[in-house]
């Protein structure tokens, strides 16, 4: 097994793992059901399912931007990075169950919580595949400087998971808000003070 592990290269993981994200996004837009009717106020009903959507949009989009930026500063594919990458697919393997449940319960308290816990595991499963990659290059001195600000930016985001579960339950609408708060964080240039990965 581990002879097996040891033959992939950084761009066949990255290959596998850009062909998951295409299909976690394209599963989630075929949960976008349109109305029965062609009367505007039953497409108006369905704004939930269109906001947790763009949403979980985003955030497939910041993870996939944020993948390649840390495989670009990979050495190389080890079974660590294997195993942490595969774990961080299978947590957004999920996406698309927990947008649709969401969706389809109109933000009720208990799925925006699953919602919630889900982002969360995300969050875990990246800063597992990303300390792979900073063991890697832990003498790399121009790798480290800009590594405490990712950590920072990361644990931040893991943070506001952590609470938007609780939140959750008291106002699915602000576990929401902090959901877009997180994404614009991350889209947004300049709120975070962070250099591109060095290669």
């Amino acid at each position: 097994m581990a002879q097996v592990e040891n033959a992939f290269s950084k761009a066949r993981l990255e290959a596998f793992s850009d062909g998951v994200i295409a299909v976690i996004i394209t599963i989630m837009v075929l949960d976008l059901k349109p109305p029965a009717s062609a009367d505007p106020a039953d497409l108006f009903k369905l704004w939930p399912s269109f906001v947790i959507y763009f949403v979980s949009f985003t955030f497939v989009a910041i993870y996939w931007i944020n993948h390649h930026a840390i495989l670009t500063a990979a050495h190389h594919a080890t079974p660590s990075l294997i195993w942490a990458n595969n774990s961080l697919l299978f947590c957004l393997s999920l996406v698309p169950f927990s947008t649709a449940y969401v969706g389809a319960t109109n933000l009720a308290q208990f799925p925006t919580m699953i919602y919630a816990a889900l982002q969360l595991a995300c969050g875990l499963a990246f800063k597992l595949t990303f300390a792979t990659i900073v063991a890697q290059r832990r003498n790399d001195p121009e790798f480290m400087a800009g590594e405490r600000a990712r950590r920072i930016q990361n644990g931040s985001a893991l943070t506001v998971y952590f609470l938007s579960i609780g939140v959750a339950w008291l106002s699915p609408i602000s576990a929401l808000a902090l959901f877009i708060a997180v994404a614009v964080a991350y889209v947004v240039p300049g709120l975070f003070a962070d250099r591109p990965m060095p290669r």
